[in-house]
């Protein structure tokens, strides 16, 4: 078997989500970056204003965003 890429075992739980998941993940972890003064629900309007998708559920993105957010964040402890 192949060994694993260090950065994929980083973040391999975000990998197993569907890419809709993950593009808003990154979408919202991109501007909060960049623009460190944007709420998360600013954000995730942002990325539905960006895909060209008028009605969504803001509150079950933001309950995936925070999955995902936990997610990471346990495997940024594992990895140390």
């Amino acid at each position: 078997m192949p060994k694993e890429k260090k950065y994929k075992s980083t973040i391999a739980a975000i990998y197993k989500r569907r890419y809709e998941d993950i593009g808003m993940f990154y979408f919202i972890e991109g501007q909060r970056y960049v623009v460190p003064m944007v709420t998360i629900e600013q954000a995730i309007e942002n990325f539905f204003r960006y895909m060209g998708i008028r009605e969504f559920n803001a509150d079950s993105a933001m309950t995936t965003y925070s999955r995902m957010k936990k997610e990471y964040f346990d495997s940024q402890k594992e990895e140390q």
